[in-house]
């Protein structure tokens, strides 16, 4: 048998991973917007690195989702268009539905303590004068749904699920919750089911969030929160 021959692996760069997420926060919270281009030099610059790690990095977030690239013109940050964010909201629901049920059964104690923590911190949150907190807070209620179920594939589906409702949520951000109150109200039927240990409850609560929340975004609001999209950096 012929001798199998490969090339050798590049080994990653770990500085290549600090300016994806450094470019990826810029992203996710708008202060690059949509339609920007990003130009490989201007980052190199800001970020105090060589071309290199930003090449590396641009193509990265093209994989995902949160860079376009042109021929002849160059990458830019990806729209957010209204398609984008049904497919969210329709991918969100079985995923959210099952690291529910998968946390009801398990039944760690710790894991249930953090929902806990994160509904006791929404409902301090000042909506009024810091409506990036709560928007943290949301993201961080559904990033735990998945993550502290310690389920391998779902916890790797779901990073990039995260990275575009944490930018949905910033575009959205003027319209997300009254009051902390409310947004404790909307998420504590999932962790009362959770802590019950009811699996199918917790499940049903989980995709109904997510349903709940798609019916809410109608067509002339979701086109509101697409034109936001140009005045974060604002």
């Amino acid at each position: 048998m012929e001798e199998l021959v490969f090339d050798h692996v590049e080994r990653a760069d770990p500085l290549a991973k600090s300016v994806i997420q450094r470019i990826t926060e810029a992203i996710v919270t708008g202060h690059l917007v949509s339609g920007e281009k990003l130009v490989e030099t201007k980052l190199a610059e800001n970020l105090g690195v060589s071309r290199g790690p930003v090449r590396e990095a641009l193509r990265r977030l093209e994989e995902i989702g949160l860079v376009e690239k042109f021929p002849y013109r160059g990458a830019f940050v990806s729209a957010l268009t209204r398609q984008d964010v049904e497919e969210l909201h329709n991918v969100r629901e079985p995923l959210e539905g099952l690291g529910a049920r998968l946390l009801a059964e398990q039944q760690d104690a710790e894991a249930i303590a953090r929902l806990k923590s994160i509904l006791t911190q929404m409902g301090e949150a000042d909506i009024a004068s810091d409506r990036s907190r709560m928007i943290d807070l949301d993201t961080a209620f559904h990033d735990n749904l998945i993550r502290l179920t310690e389920h391998k594939l779902l916890c790797e589906v779901w990073q990039i699920v995260r990275l575009r409702l944490h930018r949905f949520l910033y575009l959205k951000r003027q319209r997300l919750y009254r009051s902390p109150e409310e947004a404790v109200a909307i998420h504590k039927p999932i962790v009362d089911a959770i802590a019950n240990g009811h699996p199918e409850q917790a499940e049903q609560e989980a995709r109904k969030h997510v349903i709940t929340a798609r019916r809410n975004l109608d067509i002339a609001s979701l086109e509101m929160v697409m034109s936001d999209s140009n005045e974060i950096g604002d």
